[in-house]
């Protein structure tokens, strides 16, 4: 990869206009801004270190339909960070990924066969630190069903789906407060069919909802 993360060469696609796709356009950070302005936020590894020593990305994939979808996975049992928990596709860069994008767009299609000619990314949320020493970049897409899921095994066990009225919706969302080196964080859980979304996928997910909401107010005060 290029820099910490650097932005790709390519713009966003013209992308047929609805109230949610709309919404969905203003709260993210466009390409073109690059990442440097983006938050910070997760734990870390260290709170003594600046930051962590490796970069990753994931692709946020909104099915682009009438009632919008977001695509999730539940990792392997047999791995060794992490198993069984639900994640979004995505992984470490590689020197190979010229770009944050191409990083989230190889790993998805990696780990869940996801074409990349059906997946159009728009976006950047804020960067998260994380335990396990990275710091990752989410790359919000929409994908264009239909879709045939063809999960790696090796480190996928299942794709699934959310409604993104549940997900968009912080009601739905309950909070844990836990404490690691002395210092008092807040984690969001969201529970869906049975299946507990919570570390730093539902972390990702409430900074949606958070520049969704700010997204919203910007609109209502113009």
């Amino acid at each position: 990869m290029t820099g910490p993360f650097t932005a790709p060469s390519f713009h966003v696609p013209q992308i047929r206009m609805s109230s949610w796709r709309k919404l969905l356009l203003d709260a993210v950070a466009p390409f073109d801004s690059g990442v440097r302005g983006l938050n910070v936020y997760g734990t870390g590894p260290d709170p003594a270190m600046t930051r962590p020593r490796r970069t990753a990305a994931v692709l946020v994939p909104v099915l682009d339909l009438p009632e919008p979808e977001i695509v999730l996975t539940v990792r392997a049992d047999h791995l060794v960070q992490h198993s069984g928990q639900v994640a979004f596709p995505g992984g470490g860069s590689e020197e190979t990924d010229d770009s944050a994008v191409e990083t989230a767009l190889r790993e998805a299609e990696e780990e869940t066969g996801l074409p990349r000619s059906a997946v159009h990314p728009i976006g950047f949320l804020d960067r998260l630190d994380t335990i396990s020493d990275y710091r990752v970049l989410p790359v919000v897409s929409l994908v264009e069903p239909p879709v045939v899921w063809k999960p790696d095994h090796n480190e996928v066990a299942e794709v699934f789906t959310v409604p993104a009225s549940v997900v968009f919706d912080r009601k739905n969302y309950d909070s844990e407060i836990f404490e690691r080196h002395g210092q008092v964080h807040r984690v969001w859980t969201l529970d869906w069919e049975g299946r507990k979304i919570w570390g730093i996928t539902a972390a990702i997910l409430m900074n949606l909802v958070i520049r969704l909401e700010e997204a919203r107010e910007r609109k209502h005060s113009a």
